[in-house]
């Protein structure tokens, strides 16, 4: 009987640390590439090194988290009785939009998205679902497809066995599904995609979408941008420029689109009725109702645990931590107490936006914020997530200094997608977006953890089999 030896290789970001101070990888290596791949400018917010992910961690993490999407796409059933409206409501559905929610039929989970994730050690835990098209991060997908491809990389990725995914991939994947049959072109030809803002807001964020329309065009799509009031002539037909385009791609939220000139006529144009000759939208803004933090507090109440299996259950606890939705009669007591290990967070905002961190503020600033919060009713607790140490170096190059992360995980319909990693070297910040100061981005590898071989001088432990 012929044995082998398994070699279980170092962590891989020791192991690229120790490979840089050996000199065998230089310690420009991300910079370098990232110069080329995405410019100065986010070259300059580039972390010093890649991340990695092991393969058989983020797959279990993976399993749960799908269970986590099929109970937030039962949560209607669960507590609305099938209710757009009634959940709407549940979810902070914007004043101006509730109306409409009433004659709209309500839509199926579509998973594709950018949850924002921490692990603390023991696990990933998910922040945020992120369940939108209107979402970033596909921009830096090439720069860790170009890493992997330098052939001064290939001993260390060969020995730690990484690979790197696309995140493009489950945005196409939602694409393609959106309405094959609508698509009437000839084989060969390039399906157009229409990117939609809000009205009025291309004059500001034409720029930003730009690098997303980029990667979509590297599959057999082009864009165009455009905004909501483009979509119909002023006596409601669609606008001729529409009439040829494969797929709407939705670039604003609900609570944008609350805000248009005329609410209404907006949500008729992207909820169009069934003989409607208007492309397929990707996906609808009634899908919203899904992408409001208070899922993640909705799904840890007593009545859907209740309906839920056990197995269920536990793929749920792994995977979140505590969240409670506040409104005007809850109970602040325990709330106020906690400080230290709370965050306070609008339930429909993004970036950042209207976030406190109870260990970042005072007693009373805390004790204000909750008091405004509760009274408003459009906001969620969520129990502290201590981000695990990073290692990394400094900011000279010189050092090892400690790193916090949060991790963006993209998901399509097929699954997984992608991972993106945004850190800080101060452990009490609270990490939002990409452009904030002192937020370094990073390339994600996953890797298999081990791999066999007969001799490996790198490897730090053997098995026989």
């Amino acid at each position: 009987m012929n044995s082998r030896s398994l070699v279980v290789l170092p962590d891989p970001a020791a192991d690229y640390l120790r490979a840089v101070g050996a000199g065998e990888l230089p310690a420009d290596l991300p910079a370098g590439h990232a110069v080329t791949v995405l410019g100065p400018e986010l070259a300059a917010k580039s972390f010093q090194r890649p991340m990695f992910v092991p393969e058989r961690e983020i797959a279990a993490f993976y399993a749960d988290f799908e269970v986590l999407l099929d109970v937030v796409g039962r949560l209607p059933d669960l507590l609305a009785g099938g209710s757009l409206a009634a959940f709407g409501a549940l979810t902070d559905a914007p004043a101006a939009i509730r109306p409409m929610l009433v004659d709209t039929d309500l839509p199926r989970l579509v998973r594709y998205g950018r949850a924002d994730l921490m692990h603390d050690g023991t696990g990933f835990k998910v922040i945020e679902l992120g369940l939108s098209t209107a979402v970033g991060g596909v921009r830096r997908a090439p720069l860790g497809a170009a890493i992997l491809a330098d052939p001064r990389f290939s001993h260390f990725a060969e020995r730690h066995g990484l690979r790197h995914l696309d995140s493009v991939t489950g945005l196409v994947d939602l694409l393609d599904a959106a309405a094959p049959e609508h698509y009437t072109g000839t084989p060969g030809d390039l399906r157009e995609v229409l990117m939609v803002e809000a009205t009025g807001a291309l004059a500001e964020w034409a720029a930003a979408w730009q690098p997303l329309a980029e990667r979509i065009e590297t599959r057999p799509f082009r864009t165009r941008l455009a905004e909501i009031a483009d979509l119909s002539k002023p006596d409601g037909p669609i606008a001729d420029g529409v009439a040829g385009v494969s797929a709407i791609l939705r670039l604003f939220s609900l609570e944008e689109l609350a805000a248009e000139p005329d609410p209404m006529v907006a949500w008729r144009r992207l909820h169009p009725s069934a003989d409607s000759t208007m492309p397929p939208v990707v996906t609808v803004p009634a899908h919203d109702v899904f992408n409001s933090k208070s899922c993640l507090a909705l799904v840890q109440l007593p009545a859907v645990q209740d309906a839920l299996t056990e197995a269920e259950r536990a793929a749920l606890r792994r995977i979140l931590t505590q969240t409670t939705r506040i409104d005007a009669p809850y109970d602040l007591t325990g709330l106020i107490r906690d400080r230290s290990d709370s965050i306070l967070k609008p339930t429909t905002l993004a970036r950042g936006e209207g976030t406190v961190a109870g260990w970042t503020v005072d007693d009373t600033t805390w004790r204000e914020a909750l008091t405004t919060a509760a009274r408003d009713g459009r906001y969620i607790v969520q129990r502290r997530v201590v981000p695990r140490v990073e290692p990394g170096c400094g900011e000279q190059g010189s050092t090892v200094r400690d790193w916090h992360a949060v991790w963006g995980l993209h998901y399509g319909p097929a699954g997984l997608t992608g991972l993106t990693s945004r850190l800080v070297g101060e452990p009490s910040t609270v990490i939002r977006g990409t452009t904030e100061r002192g937020v370094l981005l990073a390339p994600v590898f996953l890797s298999s953890g081990a791999h066999s071989s007969s001799d490996d001088r790198h490897g730090t432990a053997t098995a026989e089999r």
